[in-house]
């Protein structure tokens, strides 16, 4: 029940926390079949609570055991169909065997033909690049088969969760869903030898994610592909790509970029180093973007001011919410995986929680208030977004024209 409460809410905010969420390859998720979603993991949960949100099946999930502290924890955890696995890597040796428990339960889910979802990796690194595929996934869906005869398949449907900033607000998302993979076709090798099948199973897997995610040739490639693409989304105006779209282009750049990243561009790092150094993003470096940015005229720059500014009084009943949010994430969180799912959570939570207690109990032009806030966040956000554009390019036209022609020049060479 709490599942089917939380899911809507979840679904509201992640409308507005990321600017577009592009999901592909949903039809290749079968239905009424057991199926385990296996996907990269980039980020603590927001790739389980996405796929919670924008797929119609009901989800089961796996987290690590220590989140589960005690039975309050362990009850709401619970109530939202997630199951604990314990991991030598945790320090929880003693709890090893009550995995048993979670592999039976995930046995139980697959042979009433029910949907899980894995994070295969294991643990949560921001990069671009997919690592080594657990065991785990291959052991539940071979052992899911073995322990019932009567259910004839599993499917395994890897699942590429790409981030253009996973660390941001507003930043957009790129899921794909991969063809499933028929485990039963590893069942007569599971009978002869389990390692041998869980490995090939686990290869196999890994193969099939790795066309999905977004990744460079080698590490130390990074900044130059983070900058190739950053390049890639200025041209083709992805900033004003909003809302859910499942149109799959920018991914499909975005895969093939990445993979030819080059091991050395000079004039793309000068290029970028002189962007920093005049405090401008990669947009107002080219012309089309300080074009496309530019507000002229005393009367427009004002609209945008006047509309930013009522959008930020439509949102101060929000605002708390984003505050703790903040608070928490630059004070209580250690790893940067965790700073964006944790400013999330802290939205999810104080939207379930207070904003039905503020319309319980605050008085009517509070309540309408709030309703506002909840109704225009998406708006008042692009406001606020059309504001920092208009910035730019300001700074854009204020640059003597030799620099600017130089960035012009620059831009087009390292496209």
């Amino acid at each position: 029940m709490i599942y089917n409460l939380v899911r809507p809410v979840a679904r509201y905010i992640l409308r507005y926390y990321f600017r577009n969420i592009d999901l592909t390859g949903l039809e290749n998720i079968p239905k009424n079949a057991a199926v385990i979603l296996a996907a990269n993991h980039p980020t603590a949960f927001i790739e389980p609570c996405i796929l919670a949100c924008f797929q119609p099946r009901t989800l089961w999930f796996l987290a690590r055991g220590n989140l589960f502290k005690n039975r309050a924890a362990t009850a709401l955890l619970n109530a939202v169909n997630i199951l604990p696995i314990y991991r030598r890597q945790d320090g929880d040796y003693e709890k090893l065997k009550d995995n048993f428990n979670t592999f039976a339960e995930c046995y139980r889910a697959l042979s009433r033909h029910r949907a899980i979802m894995i994070l295969s990796e294991g643990r949560t690194i921001h990069e671009k690049a997919l690592r080594r595929i657990r065991k785990g996934t291959a052991r539940i869906a071979l052992g899911a088969l073995q322990n019932d005869s009567t259910l004839k398949e599993v499917y395994i449907v890897p699942i590429g969760c790409n981030y253009t900033h996973a660390h941001r607000v507003r930043s957009q998302v790129m899921v794909r869903c991969g063809e499933p993979i028929s485990v039963s076709a590893y069942m007569d090798e599971y009978r002869r030898s389990e390692a041998s099948a869980i490995k090939n199973l686990t290869e196999h897997l890994r193969a099939r994610l790795s066309s999905l995610v977004v990744q460079f040739p080698e590490h130390d490639r990074a900044g130059i592909g983070e900058s190739r693409l950053e390049l890639d989304r200025v041209r083709h105006n992805t900033q004003n790509i909003y809302g859910i779209t499942h149109d799959g282009q920018q991914l499909d750049r975005e895969l093939a970029l990445a993979a030819s990243t080059p091991a050395e561009a000079p004039e793309l790092t000068r290029y970028f180093n002189r962007l920093q150094h005049n405090d401008l993003g990669p947009s107002a470096g080219s012309a089309e973007g300080a074009v496309a940015g530019a507000v002229k005229g005393t009367k427009k720059q004002r609209a945008t001011w006047f509309r930013a500014a009522f959008g930020l009084l439509l949102q101060l009943p929000h605002l708390p919410l984003w505050l703790i949010g903040e608070y928490i994430a630059d004070n209580k969180v250690n790893h940067v995986e965790f700073y964006s799912p944790v400013r999330f959570a802290a939205l999810a939570i104080g939207t379930f929680v207070l904003v039905p207690l503020g319309l319980f109990f605050l008085p009517w032009p509070l309540k309408i208030w709030l309703v506002l806030a909840l109704l225009s966040v998406n708006w008042s956000i692009r406001q606020w977004e059309t504001l920092a554009r208009q910035r730019q390019s300001r700074r854009w036209r204020r640059l003597v024209d030799q620099e600017r022609e130089w960035l012009k020049e620059k831009q087009e060479v390292s496209a």
